[in-house]
């Protein structure tokens, strides 16, 4: 999929949200942000992004059960869209659990820098 540029994050921590959507402003991605279930639904139904970067804890709602619910429900539309799992949580099940349902990609949050999201972008892409 070509031409990863909508890109919708969702995370309830506002420093990381707002550092994610900076760089990738900065490099030309149209950003929408969410901070929890409710509003990434509503954001995916009217932004509708060609990627999604989402969060594990999510007040409420978790990041899996939205994963699953955008991937299994057809009223969301997001078969097709990339998803990745940002988390601090580095546990092989939780990986495994986020891949087995649907998502393209797993990033703990620790381990990268924000200037390196559009390089995961683009490996989506290729």
């Amino acid at each position: 999929m070509a031409g990863l540029k909508r890109i919708l994050i969702v995370e309830d921590e506002p420093m990381i949200r707002d550092m994610y959507r900076v760089v990738l402003v900065d490099k030309q991605y149209t950003v929408d942000i969410a901070g929890d279930a409710e509003t990434a639904y509503q954001k995916v139904a009217v932004f509708k992004p060609d990627c999604i970067f989402l969060d594990i804890m999510l007040p409420g709602v978790s990041g899996l059960e939205i994963l699953r619910e955008l991937r299994t429900n057809p009223i969301h539309n997001c078969q097709n869209v990339k998803i990745v799992i940002l988390t601090n949580l580095a546990q092989n099940s939780v990986s495994d659990n986020a891949i087995a349902n649907g998502a393209d990609g797993f990033i703990i949050k620790a381990d990268i820098l924000p200037k390196d999201l559009p390089a995961v972008i683009k490996s989506l892409e290729d």
